[in-house]
């Protein structure tokens, strides 16, 4: 029973430290997952493991021979801590509304497919009320779903290795 309480409580840990991570580094680097059917996952995950690996590190915390006052202190931290999580979880799920998406493809490295530079749009849905936001990026595919992205200025190429795309009228 002992060993399982440890498994709990250093999962929840790991569970923790993970979100805490991805959602610090998915600010500081330049890498970016389409979110599709991965990203029910994670919204499931935001919403309801995250609280609930915060509540189970209780099983590492709380001991046979606690008093009622630290036992109780142990216990209102933790609610609070889930509490705060899922105030972030659901700060971080609404910041993601407005969110950039890729208008078209201007141009395609000779070499490589997977490298392109396109002309991105950061809109917030139908009730905006602001002009949406343009920016032209270099993107590396590593993935279909995983890719590096990273603002470039299209006058500062060397245009004999990029292969202009052609703008498709869309009916």
């Amino acid at each position: 029973m002992q060993a399982l309480k440890r498994l709990v409580f250093w999962t929840s840990i790991a569970a923790i430290a993970c979100w805490v991570i991805i959602a610090l580094f998915g600010k500081l680097i330049p890498l970016e997952i389409k979110i599709g059917k991965s990203g029910d996952f994670h919204q499931l995950f935001v919403f309801y493991g995250l609280q609930t690996a915060v509540l189970f590190t209780l099983s590492g915390t709380l001991k046979k021979t606690d008093r009622k006052k630290p036992l109780l202190i142990k216990v209102g931290l933790t609610v609070v801590a889930a509490f705060f999580a899922a105030f972030i979880a659901f700060i971080t799920v609404f910041s993601g509304m407005c969110s950039w998406s890729t208008d078209r493809t201007l141009f395609e490295y000779k070499d490589s497919p997977g490298t392109q530079i396109i002309l991105r749009r950061k809109g917030c849905g139908s009730d905006q009320k602001i002009y949406p936001i343009y920016k032209t990026c270099k993107v590396v595919y590593i993935t279909s779903d995983l890719f590096w992205i990273k603002d470039i200025d299209t006058n500062q190429i060397d245009k004999s290795l990029w292969k202009s795309i052609p703008l498709r009228e869309k009916f």
